[in-house]
């Protein structure tokens, strides 16, 4: 959309993106595995769970940072903790919790587009 020579973006496009920078950061998690993070990665969690804090999205913004402050600790712990630090669920609940996100965008997207005047005749 374009407005006045500006580039805007709908919102649902902008969670969309969003969304998408988080999954492509717990890719880069995935591949690294939660005992050899990447500062840079490290980085990137806590600046979107600030970025989330600032959309309102509260338990999306807590889900990162306590992932995000779990890996530093583990990287400061001598032995490998396995599971016991349950990062392992946190992990977990981020992607179910991104999953859903994308879904009820869809719906939102559907509802907009289907309800919006355009009626179905029997």
């Amino acid at each position: 959309m374009e407005r006045a020579g500006i580039k805007t973006v709908s919102r649902e496009d902008a969670l969309q993106r969003l969304l998408s920078d988080i999954k492509n950061l717990m890719e880069d998690l995935y591949q690294s595995g939660f005992d050899t993070v990447h500062d840079s990665t490290l980085k990137s969690f806590d600046a979107m769970a600030k970025q989330t804090a600032a959309y309102g999205m509260e338990l999306l913004s807590a889900l990162l940072t306590q992932l995000a402050d779990g890996l530093k600790m583990r990287r400061h712990q001598i032995r490998a903790q396995g599971t016991q630090d349950g990062l392992a669920g946190v992990y977990t609940k981020l992607s179910l919790y991104i999953d859903l996100c994308e879904e009820k965008i869809e719906l939102d997207k559907g509802i907009a587009y289907y309800g919006s005047g355009a009626q179905c005749q029997d």
